[in-house]
């Protein structure tokens, strides 16, 4: 009873923003711990782009990788009056007390890819573990389930952290496969992700695949790869979907595969979760997730076009014997 009075009285206020966001006179702060990885921009600039369709004022902070001033810039734009926060890709789990600040001021949180906490209104993502089984299961049986194989990782955003239990969960399953993992530095992450594989191509001459939390991390991986002339050893799994990726994966180099989900529709989602909110219209979930697809080279979209996801299948078999 008293969560569900909670949630009542916190819609009452929320309703009472209604007319102000119909009317478009909204203001939206946006942070982002990491703005300039490629798939957190393309959220970001989605959902801001949205928004100002709605006739909103918008303010975007890039953190740089510093999430202490991410924190405060969000708190920031609560002390200023601004009506919502969207927070792009910055773990929830550094974020409490800028998500209790949010509550006690009656001002929407929603989030994506930053994991389910208590007292957001809602994260928008996908099945992250789902999405690191899927992609790891691929590599299993692209290797026969033998094998030494590598996982380069950031185990701070709660999205990566879920796709690491997935991977895990599948390697579990295959006694015959030998797992090096590797934590990347972020910010960082690019030029580290290249040292880090060739250094470890240097000490492996057994290494068959490398599975990488996120698709920033595949371009580099692949170019070490390819210098140290193993593009026809080692291959490269990956889950996002930046256009950047889906072109490698068309193109049949060491980047066989990635999970993708729709970047953009994710920002656009959540700034209409938020507008809902703001009329007093909360989720049923606090945590949304929108469909992945599989994309391999047999299924990359041609070059310069965007990935369907009304059409797009999931899994490896679909498709096969059908002709």
């Amino acid at each position: 009873m008293i969560n569900y009075m909670t949630r009542l009285a916190g819609a009452v206020v929320l309703g009472a923003l209604a007319t102000a966001a119909a009317a478009g006179d909204v203001k939206l702060g946006v942070v982002a711990v990491n703005y300039n990885s490629p798939s957190i921009q393309l959220q970001a600039d989605s959902g801001i782009a949205r928004a100002k369709d709605l006739g909103w004022e918008v303010e975007l902070f890039d953190g740089q990788g510093d999430q202490v001033a991410t924190n405060n810039a969000a708190m920031a734009f609560i002390d200023r009056g601004f009506d919502a926060i969207l927070n792009v890709a910055s773990a929830n789990t550094q974020m409490s007390g800028v998500i209790r600040y949010a509550q006690e001021n009656e001002v929407p949180f929603v989030s994506t890819f930053s994991g389910l906490v208590p007292g957001i209104t809602a994260d928008i993502g996908s099945n992250n573990t789902a999405d690191g089984v899927i992609a790891a299961t691929e590599l299993a049986g692209r290797i026969q389930g033998t094998g030494h194989v590598a996982a380069l990782n950031w185990n701070v955003l709660p999205a990566l952290i879920e796709r690491q239990r997935g991977f895990e969960a599948v390697m579990v399953g295959f006694p015959g496969i030998e797992v090096t993992n590797i934590e990347i530095k972020v910010p960082g992450q690019v030029d580290d992700a290249y040292a880090q594989t060739t250094n470890l191509l240097l000490a492996n001459d057994d290494l068959k695949a490398i599975w990488v939390g996120w698709d920033e991390l595949a371009a580099p991986v692949a170019r070490a790869i390819e210098q140290a002339g193993k593009a026809d050893e080692v291959f490269v799994v990956s889950q996002d979907g930046i256009p950047e990726v889906l072109e490698l994966v068309r193109q049949g180099g060491p980047v066989e595969l990635t999970v993708a989900y729709n970047v953009k529709r994710m920002g656009v989602v959540a700034v209409d979760v938020i507008a809902d909110a703001l009329d007093g219209k909360m989720p049923s979930s606090s945590l949304l997730t929108l469909r992945p697809c599989l994309v391999t080279e047999a299924t990359a979209p041609a070059k310069g076009q965007p990935l369907d996801f009304d059409t797009c299948g999931l899994f490896s078999g679909e498709g096969v014997g059908t002709n």
